[in-house]
């Protein structure tokens, strides 16, 4: 953007009128309409990339173009060919036709009345009155591999299977390496005169056909090169491409091991608890069948991959799996970041991504050639009887491994790769497929296009209709239905939209409490502590100013501290609003029957000659609640009641012998304290405003659970079987902001 702004302000116009680039950003992609038809619809959508993303990747926003819809070869094609030629139409023929077609649209979308658009640009008068010249530029254009090609005007598949480079195929497999940087540096595609002029001459050697771009044509001679425009595609190749291929060619390593290995691999993550409202959901029973699952699915299992993978295969292969994974997760998450400050770039993030680690930790394995898992061993394979097993080996030599490379390059040129990802079209067609089913179902491409500008036009008027508020009131009700401290999910509890600004919020609801010593006497075997340490909570947040400082209080002090009414009242849900390191305002819903793994800073300080200590506490929430009370001691502030806000928790302690980190290339692993040992804080009180987010937990499964750190107990969930896992690992994957956390650079974030 700033490239192409500074090169228009360096012409002379000769107006007075301010310069605007207009950034185009294009999708396209076919779709099929119907599940049993074989209706399908080939649009292209246009984004102006002036506008913020986190709005222009909602599809409700309204902010997708339907430029075109490129219409399908006619079936009457093959009767007309074989007419001519008197042979039938090769698949050849048919997408050297399909390519035809496709820059013929574009020479028709790019007509003269848009390229003098585009050389003089265009007088706009803005909202705020003010006229200004407007450059159309394009910027991007992301479409799959399949398509690339087609818009590249390169053979499938073919020797040079790079849309940006001349990197032979065979040589993909050095990715990460210092050749492969300086090849794909020195030897990139160039829309020049020798390709335009001389095309039948270099069609062998650098995989190009006989095809005139539509994009070289007309915007060569402004100094654009078509194949800059072609980013990385991130959801079709690395997420159903790369890691796809990495987990298929795992459960062929399980498979072939044999023994429990695939139904425990099943079993586990079909128990792996959700986190959020859909960032982790819940895994079918057969995850091993990889049947009918989407990007986001195979996304929330790499994030996952680490604990259900540990221990199901030989220790060997069962390291060098672990390494793989853990790169793979961090490649992913720093892929995804939405926000690169440029500081962070240079020291670690975009670096990394092109670091080639993940090659270094895929030559381990490919040096394995049992069970090689992600390339071609060296030794030549046994030669095995026709009807036995076959040898599969991993390919290394695909474009979409290739593509990783080029993700730093795109970043710069731009921005973070949210801004150019293939899944912001393919929600859009999700609008195209409901129009569909409004159609006539013959002439649907027409009736399709009338049905988007009727919506876009409505959503106008909507939106100067706007400002219509609700209330939402609350019933009272005095019932109470259990002794436990969780809220049944039957029960109601009306929350509101909160203000942004607030760090947290709990219902204002008086209608679920409880007697505090008739409960206290009903659970007294659980809750033999409860009352001192609760008012001592209380006390520390009354007249210590440093909420964190650890003091203990008389029993004069204590009795000083009345509960009014002698009510301790429960809640169902907390919500933690929290800023995340792209600066945006984000809400963790915790409730302790299914999201109740919080973290909270920890309060420990490094020793001369030590480590810093880890960041961060763990715990889990066991119950919400509030009280009132008054304080009628001598350093009493006030003598009027008081509402506090606490949360019950079972504190988690690490494993301090188990190796963790960025350098260990392992997850962090926690466990419950031991409630039989003396001293031992297992349960504690925390302050809602001290919970920086929720955090998700995954069971050690090869780690197996235990009865003995806690007796039976309220504490516990029915469905835990008065049991716990030995160990849980710290899923500092699950989403970019938790990684930011754990990795570093996120604004006012921690490390590790």
């Amino acid at each position: 953007m700033l490239q192409e702004h500074q090169q228009i302000k360096a012409q002379p116009w000769g107006c007075n009128l301010e310069m605007v680039v207009a950034a185009i950003m294009l999708w396209s992609d076919s779709t099929h309409l119907a599940s049993f038809r074989h209706a399908a619809l080939w649009p292209i959508y246009l984004f102006i990339g002036n506008q913020s993303k986190y709005l222009r990747n909602k599809p409700l926003e309204f902010a997708a173009h339907h430029l075109a819809y490129i219409p399908k070869l006619p079936d009457i094609v093959h009767e007309f060919y074989m007419h001519t030629y008197g042979k039938a139409a090769t698949s050849t023929v048919l997408t050297h036709l399909k390519r035809d077609l496709m820059h013929a649209i574009w020479l028709l979308l790019l007509d003269d009345e848009f390229m003098d658009a585009y050389e003089h640009g265009v007088i706009v008068q803005f909202a705020d009155n003010v006229y200004r010249r407007v450059f159309p530029q394009f910027f991007t254009y992301a479409v799959d591999y399949p398509e690339k090609i087609l818009l590249a005007c390169i053979k499938f598949l073919s020797k040079f299977p790079c849309p940006w480079c001349l990197i032979p195929k065979d040589k993909i497999n050095q990715l990460g390496s210092k050749l492969d940087r300086l090849q794909c540096t020195r030897d990139v595609r160039v829309d020049n005169h020798a390709r335009q002029s001389m095309i039948e001459m270099v069609l062998g050697p650098t995989s190009l056909v006989p095809t005139h771009n539509a994009f070289s044509a007309c915007l060569s001679r402004f100094g654009l090169d078509f194949h800059s425009m072609f980013v990385p595609d991130f959801m079709h190749e690395f997420e159903l491409g790369v890691w796809k291929g990495t987990l298929t060619h795992l459960l062929r390593i399980m498979y072939a091991f044999g023994g429990k290995a695939m139904v425990q691999f099943d079993t586990r993550f079909h128990h792996v608890p959700t986190f959020g409202q859909d960032t982790i959901c819940k895994f079918n029973h057969n995850v091993s069948n990889l049947m009918k699952l989407a990007a986001r699915d195979f996304e929330d299992i790499l994030q996952c991959a680490i604990p259900v993978l540990e221990g199901l295969l030989p220790k060997e292969h069962d390291d060098v799996i672990l390494d793989l994974l853990f790169e793979l997760a961090t490649w992913h998450a720093l892929g995804k970041l939405r926000l690169h400050t440029e500081p962070h770039c240079i020291s670690s993030t975009i670096q990394r991504l092109d670091s080639g680690k993940l090659c270094e930790v895929a030559a381990r394995g490919h040096r394995k050639p049992a069970y090689s898992k992600t390339g071609k061993s060296k030794a030549p394979p046994k030669k095995i009887a026709s009807d036995g097993p076959r040898t599969r080996l991993f390919n290394m030599s695909t474009y979409k491994l290739h593509a990783l490379g080029d993700y730093v390059k795109s970043i710069w040129l731009f921005g973070t790769t949210d801004n150019f990802s293939t899944q912001v079209g393919e929600l859009e067609h999700r609008r195209v497929k409901r129009f569909y089913a409004r159609t006539n179902k013959i002439k649907f491409a027409r009736g399709i296009a009338k049905q988007q500008r009727r919506e876009r036009l409505l959503h106008k008027l909507r939106q100067k209709a706007q400002g219509v508020s609700r209330q939402a009131s609350e019933h009272l009700d005095t019932r109470d239905t259990t002794s436990r401290p969780t809220v049944n999910f039957s029960e109601q509890e009306m929350l509101p939209q909160c203000s942004p600004e607030s760090q947290y919020q709990i219902s204002n609801s008086r209608r679920l409490h409880w007697d505090l010593t008739a409960w206290l006497h009903k659970n007294r075997e659980d809750l033999a502590d409860f009352l001192p340490c609760l008012k001592d909570h209380i006390l520390a947040r009354l007249l210590v100013s440093d909420d964190n400082s650890e003091q203990t209080f008389t029993p004069a002090q204590r009795n000083s501290l009345i509960i009014v009414d002698n009510k301790i009242y429960r809640h169902k849900v907390l919500r933690i609003n929290y800023t995340t390191y792209n600066l945006r305002r984000a809400q963790d819903s915790l409730n302790p029957r299914v999201h109740a793994d919080i973290m909270v800073l920890a309060n420990e300080e490094s020793q001369p000659g030590e480590l810093a200590p880890h960041p961060y506490w763990y715990a889990r929430i066991v119950g919400i609640f509030h009280v009132y009370v008054r304080y009628l001691g001598a350093q009493s502030r006030s003598r009027t009641s008081q509402r506090i806000n606490f949360l019950w928790v079972r504190w988690f302690c690490r494993d301090s012998n188990h190796n963790s980190g960025w350098a260990a290339q392992r997850l962090h692993r926690i466990g419950f304290f031991d409630a039989h040992e003396v001293g031992a804080e297992a349960f504690g009180f925390i302050d809602p405003q001290h919970v920086i987010r929720a955090v998700h937990l995954i069971p050690a499964y090869s780690k197996r659970y235990t009865y003995s750190l806690l007796p039976p107990s309220i504490a516990r969930q029915p469905r835990d079987l008065d049991a716990d896992f030995n160990w849980y690992y710290v899923n500092q994957f699950v989403d970019r902001d938790m990684f930011m956390r754990f990795r570093g650079g996120g604004v006012g974030h921690k490390t590790t």
